[in-house]
């Protein structure tokens, strides 16, 4: 039976192959939780926020006419979830979150949240906040140049995202805003350095004629990385302000927009021809 969210989860999937195009730059993932009335999967748009290590943590705000949302009450009976956030399909373990770090976590999310904020104030307490701990996560690609193209576009999309929560009033740069800047560096520098050690060379060793292509590359992942360890270094610093770290960032994003496209060009007409084994078609 359609619920009132299916053509919202119908519109993410049908743009999951252009990430940018999520809604008003909201974190938003397919939350599949075990319906505790009916024992059958229930798939829900969430928002989230990113915490220490990279935590996905979603707020239980009152739904409707419910004080908790319905996916709140099913991962208190099954805390096993699957999730869809794009680039990934994840598998991960929920957990209730103690009073000190909801707190924390809900004023960091207010600090970048007016709405947020509104909501938290008329609340009659404090919402539950979850956390998933990740068990795995796949690429949602079904082939090599297609689990390339969705992660680019994640991280397409998150920077579009931190570009966003930057250019809001205030000169102070809250512990959310490091969180979400931190998190993209972390994560842009994992994906190069695999990128480095396991796609790279197998295009290397079936498309000679890429060489010059891959060197290139290869120079922009090791400039990206110092890009990457001085915006690090500004955020980390007491007085971190927004405007000096939305210049850096913007500096950083020029760049990675430019590495993606460019990388893009090069590598998706060849990457299909390329099974995940590393072995060509024409080996076959």
């Amino acid at each position: 039976m359609p619920t009132d969210n299916t053509h919202l989860i119908e519109e993410l999937r049908t743009h999951r192959e252009n990430a940018t195009e999520t809604r008003e730059n909201k974190r938003i993932l397919l939350l599949t939780t075990v319906n505790r009335e009916t024992g059958v999967p229930r798939t829900t748009p969430v928002e989230f926020l990113l915490g220490e290590g990279r935590r996905i943590l979603m707020i239980a705000l009152p739904d409707g006419t419910r004080p908790k949302p319905e996916w709140y009450d099913d991962l208190l009976t099954e805390p096993h979830v699957t999730a869809e956030s794009g680039a990934f399909a994840i598998e991960a373990r929920a957990v209730t979150l103690d009073d000190g770090a909801r707190d924390a976590a809900l004023n960091q999310a207010a600090e970048l949240d007016p709405d947020l904020d509104r909501e938290l104030s008329l609340a009659p307490g404090p919402p539950p906040v979850m956390a998933l701990e990740l068990i795995s996560a796949q690429p949602a690609g079904t082939t090599w140049s297609s689990g390339l193209k969705l992660v680019h576009d994640a991280f397409r999309r998150e920077m579009a995202v931190i570009r966003d929560e930057l250019s809001r009033p205030g000169t102070r740069l809250g512990a959310q805003l490091r969180i979400n800047c931190l998190t993209l560096c972390g994560g842009l520098g994992h994906h190069h350095r695999g990128e480095d050690d396991q796609m790279l060379p197998v295009v290397d060793q079936h498309h000679p004629e890429l060489a010059d292509a891959v060197r290139r590359l290869r120079e922009e992942h090791a400039a990206m990385e110092a890009l990457l360890q001085e915006l690090q270094q500004v955020i980390g610093s007491d007085d971190a302000d927004r405007a000096t770290v939305r210049a850096e960032f913007n500096r950083l994003t020029a760049a990675v927009e430019e590495h993606l496209d460019y990388e893009e060009e090069q590598l998706l007409p060849v990457l299909d021809r390329i099974p995940v084994d590393g072995a060509d078609d024409s080996d076959t």
